[in-house]
């Protein structure tokens, strides 16, 4: 039987690679070896090409207020299996490469083949985020 505690510990072995902290696309644009350190002190680098093809989406402004990696969350409230990204800026990047109208301003929904589209295109600058 699944107590509470069992599932945040399972959510937390499966959410470890996530970020400890994102970071911003202008300080990851500066940086030689761009990369970003997970929760259980991995470091995972983010493809220069993914941060270019981000920067071309956004504009000045926004690519201060970017974080990567970009994070695609299941969405519980969906019975069909659906993922999301919320967030206005990083509902804008992922409309654009799924070529994709978003749900609102800030939220986009998509699918499973969607999903693998997406993490095709931006493997290293998204990572995914499963939550109950």
């Amino acid at each position: 039987m699944f107590d509470e505690s069992s599932l945040k510990r399972m959510l937390g072995m499966m959410n470890r690679h996530l970020p400890e902290a994102r970071r911003s696309l202008v300080e990851l644009e500066q940086e030689e070896d761009p990369h970003y350190v997970s929760k259980d002190g991995h470091r995972y680098r983010i493809d220069r090409d993914e941060i270019v093809l981000i920067s071309s989406l956004v504009d000045r402004y926004e690519k201060g207020r970017v974080r990567l990696p970009i994070l695609i969350m299941t969405d519980t409230a969906s019975e069909s299996g659906a993922w999301k990204v919320e967030g206005k800026i990083e509902t804008k990047v992922i409309a654009a490469v799924l070529e994709m109208e978003p749900d609102a301003e800030d939220r986009i929904h998509f699918y499973y083949p969607h999903l693998n589209d997406l993490r095709r295109k931006l493997p290293t600058s998204t990572t995914v985020m499963y939550m109950p």
